[in-house]
């Protein structure tokens, strides 16, 4: 169920038990208040609504509903109940009872803030002992945690009211989710420094409250005009271009068919992204069938080399390799496989003999992962010839507003990446809907064949890539990597085109190579 509310001079919409897009004059002032409880793998837990009722009045409204969580090894019921004023004041309460005993990374209750209007801006952060803090919302992208140990959160968004956040239950935090390309800040409860998974116990009892209102004490701060003023100019520097656009391969599924590569060709892709795991066994027979496929497409390899403990020796058996088939390497990624990311120790020991062997393919380093793993991790960018790192729009969150809210968070890596650079070219690969990996408690795996989002294959997902390639290409991205060759992570099956695949198709947004 989806409904407009409204509480005084503010507007919000009711869906599916949570508030999103409170708007006062025409303008978004919060993007988003809802719960979550997240396992000890950070998967959200679905649950169920019963009991709902919603009243609504000329200026005030009120909601109440119960929830319920059985999946994930988690039980769990709740209720939650919403009210907002004729002053425009909002509360959200929540409550939640554990049935069974598991592990937990988070629950309770989280609030999203647009980005558009508070990048550089004021706020005020008030902690439970009293201290405030003045502080400004981050223009760049800021690695970790940009606001901690929050009681009261104040800002003063370009809209120029003074508006406030007051949260009880537990201790709260915000982040800044452009890192993992969300186009949002998000201040949440538990304090990310604190140990986890925690063990929930039966009967264990959770209750947290967000109030939003008005502020009736005036931010003594500017707003960060100097910032600004970079962020402003830094951008204008931008110069849209038309990136190279490739693809990943299916790996460990079937070879492509002849109708396959047929479709595939049309398409003047510029490269075929291949991951090659080395602490895999069957490594050289799942990259020498990608490199077969290659040669059917008449496409260069993008190869993403995941190095295990004696890099070396494993670099030197794929050179080998490579000269018997005669493969065509245009871009290398490199990453440490434990960590999915590039280190200075990794480039030292292997930027030398991969020049050396292929001196036409171009270098890049980042990370497998979100970009937030290369704001956190940062490398020698001289020794690369690029930038790379991975983008999903559905790493908090997977239903469909999201996703396109989301979009905008792509341009802001893409900023924050290259200044973090030095101005490298940026390689965005590869960008899927969902996560293709689970880290689970900590520990990287390989992933071949994650399940792709069904969204992918329809109009929708088509609708939502034709976006994020002219979202990238006003960014000056360079070169990106979209979703799999074929398989259920497609962009063809058989002799069927996916909506996605005619996108890609188009003229006006695949160059041709040279």
């Amino acid at each position: 169920m989806s409904q407009m509310l409204h509480a005084g001079p503010v507007h919000v919409r009711y869906e599916q038990g949570f508030l999103r897009y409170f708007t006062h004059a025409n303008t978004e002032i919060l993007r988003l208040i809802y719960f979550a409880i997240r396992d000890h793998n950070w998967t959200t837990a679905p649950f169920t609504i019963q009991n709902e009722s919603i009243t609504q009045h000329a200026e005030t409204f009120q909601i109440h509903y119960d929830w319920q969580i059985d999946d994930l090894g988690i039980q769990m019921t709740g209720s939650v109940v919403m009210m907002g004023d004729e002053k425009g004041t909002i509360s959200v309460d929540f409550s939640g009872k554990a049935l069974n005993s598991f592990r937990k990374n988070r629950i309770g209750l989280c609030i999203l803030h647009p980005i558009d209007g508070v990048l550089g801006h004021p706020a005020q952060v008030v902690a439970p002992d009293g201290t405030q803090t003045d502080a400004h919302f981050p223009t760049f992208i800021k690695p970790h945690q940009p606001f901690l140990n929050i009681q009261t959160l104040r800002w003063k968004p370009a809209s120029g009211l003074t508006w406030q956040l007051d949260v009880e239950g537990d201790v709260f935090e915000t982040e800044d989710q452009r890192n993992w390309s969300d186009a949002s800040f998000k201040t949440y409860s538990t304090p990310q420094v604190r140990p986890k998974p925690v063990t929930v116990s039966a009967g264990d009892e959770f209750r947290q409250r967000v109030v939003f209102s008005l502020a009736d004490e005036k931010l003594m701060a500017p707003a960060d005009e100097e910032k600004i003023r970079e962020l402003t100019q830094f951008a204008a520097k931008t110069k849209p271009c038309q990136p190279r656009v490739g693809v990943g391969y299916h790996m460990g599924g079937p070879a492509l068919t002849d109708a396959e590569v047929i479709l595939l060709r049309k398409l003047n892709l510029s490269h075929l992204r291949v991951d090659v795991f080395f602490s895999l066994a069957n490594w050289q027979e799942l990259f020498g069938q990608a490199l077969a496929d290659a040669k059917r497409l008449a496409i260069p390899l993008e190869l993403a080399l995941f190095f295990g403990t004696e890099p070396t020796r494993e670099l030197k058996s794929i050179q080998q390799f490579i000269e018997t088939q005669a493969g065509v390497i245009q871009t290398i990624l490199l990453f440490d496989a434990s960590t999915l990311r590039t280190s200075d120790e990794l480039l030292a020991a292997v930027v030398p003999a991969v020049r050396n062997a292929w001196p036409e393919a171009a270098i890049g380093g980042g990370t497998d992962d979100n970009f937030a793993e290369l704001n956190r991790n940062p490398f020698n960018f001289e020794q690369v010839d690029f930038v790379t790192y991975s983008v999903s729009p559905l790493v908090h969150a997977l239903d469909d507003l999201t996703l396109f809210e989301n979009l905008a968070g792509q341009a802001e890596t893409v900023l924050s990446a290259r200044k973090l650079s030095g101005g490298k070219p940026i390689h965005i690969s590869p960008i899927t809907l969902r996560l293709r990996f689970k880290t689970l408690e900590g520990t990287a795996t390989e992933r071949l064949d994650a399940p792709a989002d069904p969204r992918q294959i329809t109009d929708f997902g088509a609708d939502w890539t034709r976006q994020s390639l002219d979202t990238l290409a006003r960014a000056g991205v360079e070169s990106v990597t979209y979703f799999q060759t074929h398989g259920p992570g497609g962009l063809v099956s058989g002799d069927t085109g996916y909506p996605v695949f005619h996108v890609l198709a188009s003229n006006q947004l695949v160059p041709e190579r040279k």
